[in-house]
């Protein structure tokens, strides 16, 4: 059996497109599509299950990580180019506006007009035009926004962050862009624990992007690390050695946050930042992997199912919780199936529910998603020499 290449001595430019990478944001939305489908509030007997289904929210941490690595590494090869923010901005547009703009206009437009929106989703302007604006994450957790769209600050908060780091990228070496990412994770972890002792509302930690921040950095700094020729060997060669940090972090970060309970205190101060760091460490494992072509655990990630998972993930996000909203409780409402009256009904209305969500994301992507990213290529910048 032939070994894996060794490790080059220069740095490495990752794909935009890995399948480990895809693996991994596959799990991501396997984890948040239940978790915001979720009906169960408890059942004797069932803890564990509604105590997985409830930290499903750890899924948008990996996501942000997911994020850091895959725009720092889109904006450090393209630093030096001339048409630099034209093309990430343009580029980033084609990608997340379309759908996102399209759901807001039929929630907050079509349906109005036709009458078919329930009397619960009324909201006023400001909140409205918080998710117009993309500001959501900062004005949700102190005026209630409707339910379909609740989910919308993620969207929010990195939107943000695709907005204020090209700017910080440009032109810099990816080994000040590494250090920059380990001393931004520190001040968003400090910030937090700060703002915990102040009293601030935990929705307000949870969304804020100075307060998320370090999933975002953490991702960031992994993907300079590829592109530091020192940094970018010793990651070759020590990925069984981050493999092993990463499952330390995840599951130390467990142990003193009771398991990522996300009223736990600990969970809204060190909790984020376990997860960050073991996501980001595990994120760079996988990429060795790949770059490497090594086998063993990266090739359950590469999975043709889960990388069609991946393909959808971000159509899946965005229509989940309204269709979970405005189709699935009213249709177990009219069956006369409540939630919490049998976890059978509700394990099976999740699984029917994450099922239906991948179908309308992928009529999503290629009915409307694939006109727009197919304009991308045009936008392309070319890569930096050397890379």
């Amino acid at each position: 059996m032939s070994s894996p290449s060794p490790a080059p001595a220069h740095p490495v430019s990752p794909p935009a497109r890995l399948p480990t990478l895809d693996g991994l944001r596959a799990i991501a939305i396997l984890l948040v599509v239940p978790h915001n489908l979720d009906l169960i509030a408890t059942f004797d007997g069932a803890q564990l299950v509604v105590a997985a289904l409830h930290r499903g929210w750890i899924g948008v941490q990996l996501f942000f990580v997911l994020s850091g690595f895959l725009i720092t590494g889109i904006l450090l090869d393209a630093r030096d180019a001339p048409d630099y923010y034209r093309s990430f901005f343009v580029r980033r547009a084609l990608r997340i506006f379309p759908l996102y703009y399209a759901t807001l206009l039929v929630l907050f437009v079509l349906l109005p007009a036709l009458g078919l929106v329930p009397a619960s989703f009324k909201c006023d302007a400001m909140v409205e035009l918080s998710y117009w604006t993309y500001f959501s994450n900062w004005y949700g957790p102190f005026h209630q926004g409707p339910d379909p769209v609740s989910h919308f600050w993620s969207l929010a908060l990195e939107e943000q962050f695709y907005l204020l780091w090209p700017f910080v990228i440009h032109r810099r070496s990816a080994g000040w862009v590494m250090r920059l990412c380990l001393a931004i994770a520190a001040a968003s972890l400090l910030l937090r624990v700060v703002m915990l002792l102040a009293g601030t509302p935990a929705q307000a930690i949870y969304q804020f992007l100075v307060t998320r921040m370090d999933a975002l950095a953490l991702g960031g700094a992994a993907a300079a690390a590829f592109r530091v020729p020192s940094a970018a060997s010793w990651t070759l060669d020590h990925r069984r050695f981050l493999l092993g940090a990463s499952l330390l972090s995840l599951v130390g970060g467990a142990v003193l946050s009771r398991g990522y309970n996300f009223t736990h205190p600990v969970t809204l101060s060190l909790g984020f930042t376990f997860l960050a760091v073991g996501f980001a460490l595990l994120v760079a494992a996988g990429v060795a992997a790949d770059l490497l072509g090594a086998a063993g655990w990266p090739a359950a990630l590469r999975w043709s199912f889960l990388r069609r998972v991946a393909k959808y993930s971000y159509a899946m996000y965005v229509l989940s919780v309204p269709l979970h909203f405005l189709v699935g409780k009213p249709v177990l409402s009219a069956l006369g199936l409540a939630a919490g009256n049998s976890i059978l009904v509700d394990l099976a209305y999740i699984i029917v529910g994450t099922a239906l969500s991948f179908l309308a994301a992928a009529a999503s992507f290629h009915l409307l998603e694939v006109h727009f990213l197919n304009l991308k290529d045009r936008f392309a910048p070319p890569l930096r020499a050397g890379v």
